[in-house]
């Protein structure tokens, strides 16, 4: 049977719409109607054609119009999809108006409002199954200029995930390791320019490493300790979403181009199972300016991913990585999910989904987990 998705958008002051009575023979039950993000939400699943009450909704259109209140229909399609719209944020009746009219030209509708707690809120979503990076790609473009981070994503059945797998440097903590060094030493203009054309993807990760150790020759090590006791800082909703990871069940790890020194401390400090990174090679308490090992580049990190995977009785389709910088492509790519925190404009764009303005236990929600 052809059914049509029904929505209103209203001003939280202006109330629920009521519908007009000659609509009434097509309206069983409204799903959804909650006020939420100084909105009023409603929602109905028509059994009937949008042909056979075309001329019911232009009319409803026309006095929600003048109501200062909006309208979406849809026919449903046969193959219902249904997923989760995730907002986090300052709550801002502007943003949900953006998302529904975004997702009302892809065809696809509000239903029950899964949860609306504090500064998130949840959404499923009925439509035609679509590319979920390219929907999320279309909202983020609606959505510019409004400081929110909004995401589509499916509705994943508990256990899928089994790994999970961050950056380090801006992405777990708030700092570059190497820059604060640099600072400390008063050489962190010179380091953060080699950094920054790393992590834009302008030059290659191993040259501009070994290029930015040689500059640390002779340096105590030391240094490495002052900086971990003083500057060293979690990112905002880092402890957060590990925690909400290890009650899912997940394994934990961090895996950085930066170095061990750092990744082991945080390891002990999160309780994380895994950790990645380069070693310096220090003589006689000092630095040499040297790394030993084959060095944790781009390829390293998504070649670890995989070997996690494996080792968890998986493969990276049950992974989620997040990183920040074009060393974490192939990882983010590789991993059954991607984010993108705080990330150049080039991760933005391949990753499944980005955090650009909440903390980290953001991709806590739109996994849908709890983040208590």
């Amino acid at each position: 049977m052809s059914s049509t998705r029904l929505a209103i958008l209203s001003p939280a002051g202006r109330g629920p719409m009521t519908l007009p009575s000659s609509m009434g023979q097509f309206v069983h039950s409204t799903e959804s109607h909650q006020e939420l993000w100084g909105c009023w939400l409603q929602s109905w699943n028509l059994p009937v054609a949008v042909s056979e009450i075309a001329p019911f909704l232009d009319e409803l259109s026309r006095q929600a119009l003048h109501q200062g209140r909006e309208v979406f229909w849809s026919p449903m399609p046969s193959a219902d999809s249904v997923s989760r719209m995730v907002l986090r944020g300052t709550a801002q009746p502007e943003a949900l108006r953006r998302a529904l009219t975004t997702l009302h030209l892809q065809n696809s509708m509000p239903g029950r409002i899964l949860y609306a707690q504090g500064d998130s809120l949840a959404i499923a979503i009925h439509g035609p199954q679509g590319p979920v990076p390219a929907a999320n790609r279309a909202l983020a473009d609606a959505l510019e200029g409004i400081q929110l981070d909004l995401a589509i994503t499916p509705l994943w059945e508990a256990g899928h995930f089994k790994l999970l797998l961050t950056d380090m440097d801006s992405t777990l903590i708030s700092i570059e390791c190497i820059d604060e060094m640099a600072d400390h030493l008063g050489l962190k203009r010179q380091v953060a320019a080699i950094t920054e054309r790393s992590m834009a993807g302008e030059l290659d990760f191993q040259t501009s490493l070994r290029e930015r150790v040689r500059l640390l020759q002779g340096t105590p090590a030391s240094t490495i300790d002052a900086i971990i006791r003083e500057r060293l800082q979690l990112s905002p909703g880092a402890r957060e979403l590990i925690q909400a990871a290890k009650s899912q069940g997940l394994e934990t790890g961090v895996v950085s181009g930066g170095f061990t020194q750092f990744t082991r401390h945080l390891q002990e400090m999160l309780d994380l199972d895994y950790a990645f990174a380069n070693t310096l090679e220090i003589v006689d308490g000092k630095i040499t300016g040297q790394v030993l090992g084959d060095i944790v580049d781009a390829n390293a990190k998504a070649d670890i991913l995989d070997l996690l995977a494996i080792g968890a009785g998986t493969d990276a389709s049950h992974c989620i990585a997040i990183g920040d910088g074009a060393n974490d492509l192939p990882m983010l790519r590789k991993a059954g999910v991607g984010i993108a925190y705080h990330a150049k404009a080039v991760v933005r764009a391949q990753a499944d989904f980005q955090i650009r303005y909440g903390g980290l236990d953001t991709a806590a929600h739109f996994l849908g987990w709890s983040c208590a």
